[in-house]
């Protein structure tokens, strides 16, 4: 599912000269397509070996291969590195009609570039991990805490409890409680302030299994074992007009688990559910 580029900029397996090829392949995608083997080692420093060790740790036969997966992706890869301001989408004077079709083209984007993050493997092992777990809390701050109080609402429609401590003394409290029979979900962007340390740090002292929601860019070494979904990357933290991308990133993953979870037991989710708005009706001409 990850596309090439993203593989190249997020994998955390790749050795030092490894890391220079993918490096060099982000920043020379055309030019690489139309280079050998020996092209690329020698304007790289590296050895053959170094390359067919980076294809083989991105799960692809050979560098022809590589070329094919490099040019595929290339159209999108350039429209999202040099066309598209995610930070100012519209510009100043623009008519009402320009600023729709620009709102729609930044969702499109972040709906496309997050779905180019997810790895088939990681999700499912989170979607086993949610199944798994008797508890699960999820930590976040600011706007954030809105999308993970719609999970919850969704998680509640099927018969699932899911904790959102808001205030700060509330997430350590939970923290503090939790224990390997929960699963602590963390949205944070760039893993700021309390999400970044304290909570974490509780967590992994009480042996909780932690799904991780962020930007790619953040890269904890958790003590307990984690599980990383990953936001659309390319909006600034404080420099822009609005957080439009990062929210529906944010929305689209919590959305995908939801489904996901729902999916492993369908008939019987769609049973609770319907039965649950069934007797609210009920209830409401009485």
């Amino acid at each position: 599912m990850i596309d090439i580029f993203t593989q190249l900029k997020t994998s955390q397996k790749l050795s030092h000269n490894e890391k220079i090829v993918a490096n060099y392949i982000l920043e020379h995608p055309q030019q690489v397509i139309g280079m050998n083997t020996n092209q690329l080692k020698d304007v790289c420093f590296v050895s053959t070996a170094t390359i067919y060790r980076l294809c083989e740790k991105l799960g692809i036969a050979g560098f022809s291969e590589l070329k094919v997966h490099i040019s595929s992706s290339l159209k999108e890869y350039i429209h999202n590195k040099e066309e598209f301001n995610y930070d100012f989408p519209i510009k100043k004077y623009q008519t009402h009609y320009e600023i729709l079709n620009k709102i729609k083209e930044d969702y499109e984007n972040t709906l496309t570039t997050t779905l180019n993050f997810f790895d088939l493997e990681n999700l499912k092992h989170a979607v086993f991990a949610l199944k798994k777990a008797k508890y699960i809390d999820i930590y976040s701050s600011a706007g954030n805490i809105y999308f993970a109080q719609n999970f919850q609402f969704q998680m509640q429609e099927i018969g699932v409890s899911v904790n959102v401590p808001i205030e700060e003394y509330h997430q350590r409290l939970l923290a503090s409680q939790s224990d390997k029979d929960h699963l602590a979900i963390i949205i944070t962007f760039g893993g700021r302030g309390l999400l970044s340390n304290i909570i974490p740090q509780i967590l992994s002292e009480r042996k909780t299994p932690i799904l991780l929601i962020s930007s790619y860019d953040y890269q904890p070494k958790y003590a307990t074992p984690y599980y990383h979904l990953y936001i659309n990357p390319y909006e600034n933290h404080y420099n822009k007009i609005s957080s439009f991308s990062t929210k529906l990133s944010i929305l689209y993953i919590l959305d995908v688990l939801y489904t996901c979870y729902f999916n492993l037991d369908y008939d019987n989710n769609k049973e609770k559910k319907l039965n649950y708005y069934s007797l609210i009706e009920k209830t409401n001409f009485k």
